[in-house]
């Protein structure tokens, strides 16, 4: 029985943890088009693009964050329950998809900080 719970907490940790990269991703990518309206000069852009950072900000540390602590968990039981779960010739695709959400991850700080400069930049411009 204590079997059947753990590892039901494992692929809810597991799906958890997918769900927080996707908000992440998701975060980023919204940033990334407003940012991208403010450089094509979009009427109020840059207005918008100050407005939704703060909450895009908290969005993505929150999935960061669950990004790290549901990740631990998962490391521990990889090989039980990812691996496990999956055939031999899949691994490499495993390997694959984490250096593509590791390299997403860091696109997506390089963007945040290019866009927290932006908006510091306009502030200091227009007080």
């Amino acid at each position: 029985m204590m079997s059947a719970v753990l590892d039901v907490a494992i692929i809810l940790n597991n799906y958890l943890h997918d769900v927080a990269t996707a908000v992440l991703l998701s975060a980023a990518v919204i940033m990334w088009v407003l940012e991208k309206q403010t450089r094509e000069g979009s009427v109020g852009s840059m207005e918008a693009l100050a407005r939704a950072y703060p909450a895009l900000t908290r969005f993505a540390q929150g999935a960061l964050a669950w990004i790290v602590v549901g990740g631990i968990p998962r490391i521990v039981t990889f090989n039980s329950h990812d691996l496990g779960a999956v055939r031999d010739d899949l691994v490499p695709v495993i390997v694959g998809k984490h250096v593509v959400e590791v390299a997403a991850v860091l696109a997506g700080a390089v963007l945040w900080m290019r866009v927290r400069r932006r908006i510091e930049g306009a502030r200091f411009e227009s007080g």
